[in-house]
């Protein structure tokens, strides 16, 4: 079969529970276990993995979030597609990105959220759960990537794990790639794991502005950009002595900083050596405020757009080292959040206010069992509406898994080969409803998949 070979090779490890992804730029998240229950050879021969497997291998990208991946955006999947006729025991790559800490608190990044959420002492026992996990599977492993999803080098146990790395193939066949924000990417802290210099290379480090106001409000950080760019030189040296095989220095442009893109570019090919400019568009981490809306200059309602197209008709982003992720595609987040407000209004307005909306109910879901996806506010209002007269055996939501509401056990995507699928389920959310219902289809859902609208439309 042929499929993108992240479907395949990226296996990322995210958070305190050992979520384990396959491709982080899936509209669902891409969660197809967790290390803390599962093992890793487990967890990559899982149902899960299959499922999303499959969709690739018939060239359903569907899923894909085009926001995210820039083979989507660009047309360009077929050029990392592979033909593969077995998986094998363990992947060949693995993204370490589990501890979710960080120096720094970028405005547009989730990161900070996730920190400092659980007892330390139980913090400690997932990650020596997930380490051991891992230790089984690193020796298979030809390429490692760190961190993503934090500050690698305040990732201890990270770090430690990379330290350690003997992998069974030969130093020519083994790579890495770091990401890192770079602000502690000096001399000291690269002793660390100099070990990986053996390796092919790779190195990509985050500078949200060479601007130092602009780069400390985005970065929520008190250091100077002084420093940062001491760094840049200081790697830009490893580059030079062939330690570094390939720096790549990255953006996320956005409302503050797209003016500046073009002496960005300019600078990290000219002054710090890139290899490559990567120029990644900003996407809200989850449903989109008015904070995270004024930052989207895709979005073509946003007042700076059309300033921000002239501003990328610039050479340099024609330049073979420059790369858009955006692929120049429109955002697509929509008009001010108060018109989504609008919507969620009125939709919970036919919930609550209308017997319409429960002769809908009646005539699609009476004497079945009823299971709701995404537990937003709607989700909430249709266990809220429905529990006493309906079944609701269950709810789907990936980011609220193990959890429950009014009593209703919530499952993440992970569990779909161990859940009841003979039951009537409602998506709850108004977006990429069509994603959702292909998905579950796929997993093995054999009574009638509802939309909100579905159930809330015009007479």
């Amino acid at each position: 079969m042929r499929l993108c070979e992240r479907a395949i090779k990226f296996i990322q490890v995210m958070n305190e529970d050992g979520a384990v992804r396959l491709c982080s730029w899936l509209r669902d998240g891409g969660v197809i276990g967790y290390l803390t229950k599962n093992s890793l050879d487990e967890i990559y021969h899982s149902e899960e993995a299959r499922l999303i497997q499959e969709m690739h291998a018939c060239g359903d990208h569907s899923n894909c979030n085009p926001n995210q991946c820039p083979y989507v955006a660009n047309d360009t999947v077929d050029t990392v597609s592979i033909d593969i006729d077995e998986i094998p025991r363990f992947p060949e790559a693995l993204y370490l990105a589990y501890e979710n800490v960080c120096n720094y608190h970028c405005q547009m990044c989730g990161i900070p959220d996730c920190m400092a959420k659980l007892d330390a002492k139980l913090l400690e026992d997932k990650y020596t759960k997930i380490d051991m996990e891992l230790k089984k599977a690193l020796p298979h492993v030809k390429h490692i990537s760190a961190n993503g999803l934090g500050e690698l080098f305040v990732s201890k146990h990270i770090l430690k794990l990379l330290s350690e790395w003997r992998p069974l193939a030969d130093p020519d066949e083994v790579s890495v790639t770091l990401e890192t924000n770079g602000s502690l990417f000096d001399e000291a802290h690269w002793k660390q794991i100099a070990n990986l210099g053996k390796y092919k290379l790779s190195v990509a480090i985050t500078v949200l502005s060479f601007e130092n106001d602009i780069y400390q409000e985005l970065s929520g950080t008190k250091q100077s950009i002084d420093k940062l760019i001491d760094n840049l030189r200081y790697v830009k040296s490893l580059r030079e002595k062939g330690v570094i095989n390939y720096l790549e220095l990255a953006t996320v442009y956005q409302d503050k900083n797209y003016k500046q893109l073009p002496e960005f570019a300019r600078r990290c090919i000219e002054e710090f050596g890139a290899d490559s400019v990567r120029l990644r568009p900003f996407d809200p981490w989850s449903e989109a405020g008015m904070r995270e809306w004024l930052m989207d200059v895709r979005n073509v309602y946003h007042p700076h757009h059309n300033d921000f197209l002239e501003v990328m008709k610039d050479p340099i982003f024609f330049h073979p080292k420059v790369h858009d992720w955006g692929g120049g595609r429109e955002s697509g987040l929509g008009p001010e959040p108060y018109v989504k407000t609008r919507t969620m209004f009125s939709i919970m307005t036919r919930i609550f206010c209308e017997e319409f909306f429960l002769s809908r109910v009646e005539k699609y879901c009476a004497g079945t069992k009823i299971a709701i996806y995404g537990m937003t506010v709607v989700g909430k209002a249709l266990v809220s509406r429905l529990q006493n007269d309906y079944e609701i055996v269950y709810c789907l939501d990936r980011k609220m898994d193990g959890l429950k509401y009014a009593g209703v056990p919530i499952y993440g995507i992970n569990h779909f080969g161990d859940l009841d699928k003979d039951v009537t389920v409602i998506i709850a959310l108004h977006w990429s409803e069509d994603v959702i219902k292909a998905m579950l289809v796929k997993a093995g859902y054999r009574g009638n998949i509802l939309k909100i609208m579905d159930l809330i439309g015009e007479r």
